[in-house]
């Protein structure tokens, strides 16, 4: 059974909320960020969140996990294939979830919280929360007020770009997200599986 080593609101919520959509049973176990276990920092020496475990399968990044739980465990309609239209879009936005908007976000949520006083709103914050800000914009201008990014349906692209949403909250920056991406969301927060997953501590 897959393990996820789960914080709640991390990047671990991605995870289970595809676990959740797909019916793919999971575990959870605390992660720590700040006392982590030494079960999780054997399987995370990094010690970032989430990790997850598969058998002997170890792996540390969200996305990763979710294209990996969709090939093992699927197929799924969460999936879009090489031959549908809106594949690129797909692939595109299961990415840029992380790498074009999330990872931005942890020196904004680092220096928010570990940063002396005199260096909170230092330059790289306002650079960090703007290039952000300007990332959400992007992903208003693609939904062009469609609930979904790729494929006309629900797909992991979703669950992967809505978590910044989450992770603004860590950010301060949760009153600036763009109306049309927070409509987009909110309306994805309706669904039963995203329910479950977030309420799971």
């Amino acid at each position: 059974m897959l393990k996820v080593y789960h914080s709640q609101g991390a990047r671990s919520l991605r995870v289970l909320w595809l676990c959740e959509e797909m019916g793919v049973p999971y575990e959870t176990a605390e992660a720590s960020f700040f006392k982590p276990s030494d079960e999780f920092k054997a399987v995370n020496p990094l010690r970032t969140v989430p990790a997850m475990t598969d058998g002997d399968v170890r792996m540390i990044e969200s996305v990763a996990m979710m294209m990996y739980i969709m090939s093992k465990y699927g197929p799924t309609e969460l999936e879009v294939k090489p031959d549908e239209s809106g594949y690129a879009s797909y692939l595109q936005f299961m990415l840029f979830g992380e790498a074009g908007v999330a990872a931005y976000g942890n020196p904004l949520v680092a220096t928010r919280f570990m940063a002396p006083d005199d260096q909170k709103q230092n330059w790289t914050a306002g650079y960090l929360k703007t290039a952000i800000l300007k990332r959400l914009e992007f992903v208003a201008d693609c939904l062009g007020g469609k609930d979904f990014l790729a494929a006309d349906r629900f797909t992991a692209a979703d669950i992967s770009v809505s978590y910044i949403v989450t992770g603004a909250k860590f950010a301060g920056i949760e009153g600036d997200i763009p109306a049309g991406v927070k409509l987009y969301v909110d309306k994805l927060w309706q669904r039963p599986a995203f329910q479950r997953a977030a309420a799971v501590k």
